[in-house]
């Protein structure tokens, strides 16, 4: 593996989260009914005891999600009640990130999860039983930098130190293997700072100044230009790669898995849970109130979220080669020891 120059720095300061805006339509009921301390899906009273179905007809699906814009819509589908007349309920779990989530996937822990396909492929080559169901979201990420850097391209990054969050995620990988070597630079030009989390990358930047450059995805990149009038963006990837590849969506980035064993075993409760999942995309990307649920459910200013939607987009269907395409960066960076076959590691025959 290719020798990666990082330096560990302890950073303490966040960004501080907008206040929620105003809801109109279906959003008005949903809110009222959240602030009222309504139960959902997952918050069942007590009635529902375990997923054999003793203390009721319903099957609980586990499923495993972040609480992150790109990856929302569970969060939506139980806001909106779409669970409420279904044949099956959903126990909604969730983790502070991917790797988290994949542990306990792995554990057994949970039926469907929403992650990002390069944890989905190295734990899939260790041999967990699971497919890529469906798509869940494309795009987000940005490089950026200050304008009294001096840098205005990826090449003036040569030398320069850059915030990015842990090594062998799919930020990391698209930095190394195709930001840097659009501008003729390889991983080793750069001085890394991995480990950074989302919130505190902005900050880093603009107020304490200890890196030159970070690397960071919606709603952060939004947030950053709304709070600092100096942010200069050095590589929108989702315009660049939609541009090169030339494809209606965005590059995927987080799916939805399911675990084999659902799959064999309960295909009506599955092909269900993605029926919901399907009605709430839609709903996502066609209803004027979406942005002001999506607001409220991440704690955001609506105006965040409607900027921050620019550079991502939601989506089921699956997109197999630019499933491959994202995989291939961890690849080249030996981060996964082989590129899954597509046959095999999706699945969408219950998508409809």
């Amino acid at each position: 593996m290719r020798k990666k120059k990082t330096v560990c720095m302890i950073m303490a300061m966040g960004l501080l989260l907008g206040g929620c805006g105003g809801a109109s339509s279906q959003a008005e009921s949903v809110l009222s009914s959240r602030s009222a301390g309504v139960l959902s899906d997952g918050d069942t009273g007590g009635e529902e005891e375990d997923r054999s179905g003793e203390a009721s007809e319903k099957m609980t699906l586990r499923v495993g999600t972040n609480l992150a814009l790109g990856t929302a819509t569970p969060y939506v589908s139980r806001e909106l009640g779409y669970f409420d007349d279904s044949a099956i309920s959903m126990d909604l779990l969730e983790f502070s990130d991917g790797s988290a989530l994949m542990e306990a996937f792995a554990a057994d822990e949970m039926d469907i999860a929403f992650v990002g396909v390069a944890p989905v492929a190295t734990w899939y080559a260790r041999g967990v039983g699971l497919k890529i169901v469906a798509a869940a979201n494309g795009g987000g990420h940005v490089l950026m930098t200050r304008e009294d850097t001096g840098i205005t391209s990826v090449a003036d990054l040569a030398g320069k130190t850059v915030a990015e969050p842990g090594i062998g995620t799919v930020t990391d990988a698209l930095l190394r293997d195709k930001i840097l070597p659009s501008g003729g630079l390889t991983p080793d030009d750069i001085t890394a700072v991995p480990g950074m989390k989302p919130a505190d990358m902005a900050s880093v930047l603009e107020v304490t100044r200890e890196v030159d450059a970070m690397i960071t995805w919606e709603p952060y990149a939004a947030q950053a230009e709304a709070a600092y009038d100096d942010i200069r963006v050095l590589y929108d990837s989702p315009a660049v790669i939609k541009e090169e590849t030339g494809s209606d969506s965005f590059y995927p980035v987080n799916v939805v898995i399911a675990a084999q064993k659902l799959i064999d075993e309960h295909p009506e409760e599955l092909a269900e849970f993605l029926d919901i999942y399907k009605k709430t995309v839609d709903y996502v990307n066609t209803d004027d109130s979406a942005n002001a649920v999506l607001a409220d459910i991440l704690s955001l200013d609506e105006s965040i979220v409607e900027n921050a939607r620019k550079r991502i987009d939601y989506n089921y269907e699956v997109d197999e080669q630019g499933i491959m395409d994202t995989l291939q960066w961890s690849y080249d960076l030996q981060y996964i020891d082989e590129l899954p076959r597509a046959e095999e590691l999706i699945d969408t025959s219950l998508l409809g």
